[in-house]
């Protein structure tokens, strides 16, 4: 066997595997979505089978009976809202930790890089007196503030590692011509460091977006639910029996983070490299 053909045989085994890996992973959400096609008896009848008579009967059931707009609206302010509030908070000491020096500066990243290695059950008992003490327990100002504080270290990972790697030289020529450092971040860096604001700000929407702990310890108000809350708490009390009604209020819950997706995939896709290779 020649060089070339074991390269071509070996480049056929990796495919296979990768095809293998993903038809594993893309299956489930691939049932999901074909069970919520079908009627109850059809689940019942042939559960893996693709439907014969596609109906879209739970979709208009669960969307009726759920409040699903109110789900939405509540899961898309808190995922804008917390992310937003975690961009804010993360953007300017990432850009103190990779444009200055100063005594404690590793010591202090590491410590806020901490909760992403912590689960959320950790922090639920002082967090719930926090908000108790503020007035803030059960409403939408209170989880989002959450969100935002938890969710601000990993945006503060991307935006370090992106600006640590970018070229400082126009930077230097702005502070030639008379900007201040705030300048420099708002004018120069900020707009240069747009692709890793970005990636940034998806994670941590997405986060948000399939977050479950906080909202159901912190909210104790149908009005309130985002969509984990709300699928579970109507699933669980009222079509524990149903098949199609928890895989439509599954697909619908999925659908604005595959829109998000698709809207963003090139400055996602750009944000990662450039990140990685600048």
């Amino acid at each position: 066997m020649t060089v070339i053909h074991r390269r071509r045989l070996a480049r056929l085994v990796a495919t296979a595997f990768v095809l293998v890996f993903a038809a594993a992973f893309a299956y489930p959400a691939l049932l999901t979505l074909i069970t919520s096609l079908k009627s109850e008896n059809a689940v019942i009848d042939t559960p893996l089978a693709l439907p014969t008579h596609v109906t879209l009967t739970a979709y208009a059931t669960t969307w009726r009976v759920l409040n699903f707009g109110n789900l939405l609206e509540n899961s898309l302010f808190y995922a804008t809202a917390g992310a937003a509030i975690g961009f804010v908070i993360a953007v300017y000491p990432a850009y103190a930790f990779s444009r200055f020096r100063f005594v404690g500066a590793r010591a202090i990243f590491i410590l806020l890089l901490t909760t992403l290695m912590l689960p959320q059950q950790t922090a639920l008992i002082p967090l719930y007196h926090a908000l108790t003490w503020l007035g803030l327990l059960n409403t939408r100002l209170g989880l989002v503030i959450i969100h935002g504080a938890w969710g601000m270290p990993l945006q503060l990972l991307v935006l370090t590692g992106f600006l640590t790697n970018q070229p400082r030289e126009v930077e230097e020529a702005a502070r030639v011509d008379g900007a201040t450092d705030l300048q420099v971040l708002r004018h120069i860096v900020l707009p240069l460091a747009a692709p890793a604001m970005v990636v940034g700000f998806l994670l941590n929407f997405i986060g948000i977006w399939k977050e479950f702990i906080f909202a159901v310890t912190f909210l104790n108000s149908d009005s309130l639910y985002p969509l984990t809350i709300g699928i579970l708490k109507f699933t669980a009390n009222q079509y524990f029996a149903s098949f199609t009604l928890p895989a439509a209020a599954v697909v619908i819950s999925q659908l604005p983070l595959i829109a998000l997706f698709l809207l963003a995939s090139r400055w996602l896709v750009s944000g990662i490299y450039t990140g990685a290779f600048k």
